[in-house]
């Protein structure tokens, strides 16, 4: 385990045993974006918040491990589709996400669990840009070559 993940899992010791709190203001962080998915009731977001948990802990403790975590994260982020969620609320989702880490943590939001939260929300955005609708940022060695050859014409 490196150190981010253990920033990270730290974290989430702190969140777990109040997490329906944590939800209650993702939640309404959620209801105060433009984000335009359908996404849950706050009593199904509570419903739900253990499950939640659970999942985030499981992607967190397997972060060291793409191979293992892609699989479970791909399952997961196809209720994201079932929702409706367009690829702006990906960063919509994950801006809400944090700021509800900020506000919930507090004095325990370290520059370092800040970065590590940061990396791990720019993979899932970049992994659910990938998943669901087919984007990426990776530029293969012929297209990198092909703007070289543009920018010298």
């Amino acid at each position: 385990m490196n150190q981010q993940q253990s920033a990270l899992l730290n974290n989430l010791t702190i969140i777990k045993p109040n997490f329906h709190a944590f939800t209650a203001k993702f939640h309404s962080k959620l209801a105060q974006s433009c984000i335009e998915m359908n996404y849950p009731t706050a009593l199904q977001f509570n419903e739900k918040s253990f499950t939640l948990f659970c999942v985030l802990e499981r992607i967190v403790k397997h972060l060291d491990k793409p191979a293992s975590v892609a699989p479970f994260l791909a399952h997961h982020l196809m209720y994201l589709k079932k929702s409706g969620a367009s690829h702006s609320d990906i960063a919509l989702l994950s801006n809400a996400f944090y700021e509800t880490l900020e506000e919930h943590l507090g004095k325990h939001f370290t520059t370092e669990s800040q970065l590590a939260w940061k990396k791990a929300l720019r993979y899932f955005e970049s992994f659910a840009s990938n998943v669901l609708f087919n984007v990426t940022n990776v530029v293969s060695l012929q297209q990198r070559m092909q703007q070289k050859q543009s920018n010298k014409i």
